[in-house]
């Protein structure tokens, strides 16, 4: 028996269907557009490399737990004009961005945080190789650590060792690398900071 269906009741199912559709296509909008403050952090990251602000950190790769490493991996990023290759580890330098004081540890915390989301990352990782292709930015990558570092069978003893390589503030030199290329830097994205 065929039922009948009245024209109310039709009319309800499309209006249902469309609706579902239209919050399935919103949904689908709001999902793939990074949120302001994302776009922020890259933003702002940027620009303070790009003004001669530096940034000198730990990196390792995705997975591999800082304590196991029996060499350092260390990373400066800065703007061409900025020709200093010294900087002591975790530091942010101001450059001639004029920050100091709270401004400097904002631009040190959102320097970081772009490492922090995949999306933020990406973005800041093409944004960054384009700088140094354009001849704007640049990274240098230095191995660091103490001479007995890969004699260390203990992960707490490597770890109680960088920081207080870390906490006393140690000068790392770059002086002795060159710049990284665009794809050399590329090859660091997969890598997170301490």
């Amino acid at each position: 028996m065929a039922r009948a269906f009245s024209r109310r009741h039709i009319l309800e199912v499309l209006v249902v269907r469309s609706t579902l559709r239209a919050v399935g296509v919103l949904l689908m909008v709001l999902a793939s557009t990074p949120p302001a403050s994302a776009q922020n952090a890259v933003d702002s990251a940027m620009s303070f490399y790009s003004k001669g602000g530096a940034y000198c950190f730990r990196v390792a790769p995705f997975g591999v737990a800082l304590s196991e490493e029996r060499e350092w991996t260390v990373m400066m990023l800065t703007s061409a004009a900025n020709h200093h290759n010294t900087y002591r580890i975790r530091s942010v330098d101001a450059g001639d961005t004029g920050l100091n004081g709270s401004g400097l540890q904002t631009a040190g915390r959102l320097a970081n945080d772009v490492w922090k989301l995949d999306g933020n990352r990406s973005d800041f990782f093409q944004r960054f190789a384009e700088g140094i292709r354009t001849g704007k930015l640049r990274a240098r990558v230095v191995k660091a650590g103490p001479p007995n570092l890969p004699q260390i069978s203990s992960e707490r003893e490597r770890a109680e060792l960088y920081l207080k390589f870390a906490d006393k503030g140690t000068k790392v030199s770059f002086e002795s690398v060159s710049d990284l290329s665009p794809d050399e830097f590329g090859k660091y994205s997969e890598y997170f900071p301490d």
